[in-house]
């Protein structure tokens, strides 16, 4: 997980390209992403002192989760750049008040400037992309995935394929020594014997 506190925040497209899924980031490390998150709000909310705003342990614990299961698409560092964000008086806040609907409203503002940035790329990506394709290449394609499928059959037939293993007329295997049909009865005879 990298760094996401201190004074070097990463920009908002830095952060989506390079930044950790939560819910990944959740998944792999619960203990330590959930205390990652406690420690940036709790550290916001300290930074701010509101009035009214979340106090116990209980109400910053639910804030947490609450966020984490609402924005599942959110990277760790995009939490980073909202709380700094909030600190630095960008999503002001009003009548002192900053509770879970505020951080709600403040996590969605932010969720709108992100769709607004990936569409512009979207839009700057579509400008450079031709809209349409040669024949040539679309028979091209179409033969890169035809040879892919049939690697993909032929991969699949070798597992299936077993390999026989060579047997004697008992059908014993060959490769391992076994004793000759009277040494088998002789031994069964010590051993009928000794008990």
């Amino acid at each position: 997980m990298k760094r996401i506190s201190g004074t070097s925040v990463l920009s908002p497209e830095q952060a989506w390209a390079n930044g950790t899924n939560v819910v990944a980031a959740y998944n792999a490390n619960p203990a330590q992403t959930e205390a990652a998150l406690i420690l940036l709000l709790k550290k916001t909310l300290m930074a701010l002192d509101m009035n009214k705003t979340i106090r116990t342990d209980e109400d910053l614990l639910f804030a947490v989760e609450h966020l984490r299961t609402e924005f599942p698409a959110m990277k760790l560092e995009e939490w980073a750049i909202i709380m700094q964000r909030l600190k630095t008086g960008k999503y002001p806040v009003q009548y002192e008040r900053l509770k879970l609907p505020e951080l709600v409203t403040i996590f969605r503002t932010y969720e709108g400037e992100r769709a607004e940035r990936r569409e512009q790329a979207w839009g700057e990506l579509k400008k450079v992309t031709p809209d349409t394709m040669s024949d040539e290449e679309v028979k091209a394609l179409y033969e890169q995935y035809a040879k892919k499928q049939r690697e993909k059959k032929e991969a699949a037939a070798k597992e299936v394929e077993v390999k026989r293993v060579k047997t004697d007329e008992r059908g014993r295997w060959e490769h391992i020594p076994y004793q000759s049909p009277q040494e088998e009865e002789v031994q069964q005879e010590r051993g009928s014997q000794e008990t």
